[in-house]
């Protein structure tokens, strides 16, 4: 886009927003809502008369066409900062900071290319929970919200030095596939989707953000990302996308409504086989000395997490760190910091 008007969305009063102008941005970052991100028709001023119930653009043809940019005005979105970070904060102002600063595992200070393996899945079995908790990390380790005991796996991970998030059931694409108990769906009313999204986020406590678990179908529809992103920006955690699908919207959503995100690079078992893992985490160490740092996302499958044992303890003899993937996320925002002062996105 070489030039564009996006628009600030003030929140006045629950359901009530007020929508002002703001300059035309050249190309960059802008941390504000686009209104003509990727082709999408800017948002107009009249927004509840174009909106379904799930915040898509209702066209012409009476038919739904999710856009981010329709989804976001809807919802009343104000503009946040996102700065650089430059350490886990400590003191009586954390409770203020992002809740993926806060609940930070602590971040090992390095001058390498730096990796965050995350591992998804967890919480079915107490067994790989205890497994992990006696691996050398820091791992990132996301929970299913409908496993049991998770209150006693998620501590013992903590106390383990792992950092922690919630691995968001939403909906596959596959009829066969089942995403699990309060799944987030398409089809669900507002009041249902909100219902189960935040029975999902009050299952534990110390998470820095979330991933999805499937998604193919749900990451694809504006309006549902942005409703999820809306939650997650109350307390400022983060959004890992596992891109479940190419056509996912989850970082563009994410970006647009100030929520602090990344996406994956890499899955280490889709071939539960050790050297599918081992080329895996190369692909992942390559990009890694590429960019600087790299998110891989693997399962508690026995394979990948012996494989991944013997790979910790050659990595940094071999010029590489593990880190938490909220230090990844931290690298991101400083190489590519966006501020927004006074209301203009700078």
């Amino acid at each position: 886009m070489a030039s564009i008007f996006a628009l600030v969305v003030v929140l006045k009063d629950e359901g009530e927003a007020q929508l002002a102008a703001i300059a035309p941005q050249a190309e960059g970052d802008v941390a504000a809502i686009p209104g003509g991100m990727a082709g999408e028709e800017a948002a107009p001023s009249m927004v509840t008369d174009v909106l379904d119930k799930r915040g898509r653009q209702k066209p012409a043809n009476g038919k739904s066409g999710a856009t981010v940019g329709a989804a976001i005005a809807s919802l009343a979105l104000p503009i946040e900062t996102s700065g650089r970070v430059s350490e886990v904060p400590e003191g009586p102002e954390t409770a203020a900071k992002p809740a993926w600063q806060q609940f930070a595992a602590l971040w090992p200070h390095v001058d390498k290319p730096i990796l965050a393996i995350v591992i998804d899945d967890l919480g079915l079995s107490e067994e790989a929970t205890l497994t992990l908790a006696r691996m050398q990390g820091p791992y990132t380790l996301a929970f299913l919200p409908y496993a049991d005991n998770l209150g006693s796996q998620t501590s013992l991970m903590k106390q383990a030095g792992h950092e922690l998030m919630v691995h968001m059931p939403m909906q596959p694409k596959s009829n066969d596939a089942d995403p699990g108990k309060n799944a987030l769906l398409t089809d669900l009313t507002p009041e249902e989707f909100d219902r189960r999204l935040e029975w999902n986020l009050s299952r534990f406590e110390g998470y820095v953000g979330i991933n999805n678990h499937m998604g193919s179908e749900l990451t694809e529809d504006a309006g549902a990302m942005v409703r999820v992103m809306v939650r997650l920006r109350a307390k400022r955690h983060l959004f890992l996308d596992s891109l479940t699908s190419p056509k996912s919207v989850g970082t563009r959503a994410a970006r647009a409504t100030g929520v602090a995100y990344i996406a994956r690079d890499i899955f280490l078992d889709n071939v539960r086989e050790e050297n599918a893992v081992l080329e895996q985490l190369a692909k992942a160490e390559r990009i890694a000395l590429r960019r600087g740092y790299a998110v891989a996302i693997g399962h508690p499958y026995d394979v990948t997490l012996e494989t991944l044992r013997v790979w910790r303890d050659t990595l940094e003899r071999r010029g590489f760190a593990l880190v938490p993937l909220s230090q990844i996320m931290a690298e991101k925002q400083a190489q590519q910091p966006i501020k927004v002062i006074g209301g203009e996105a700078r």
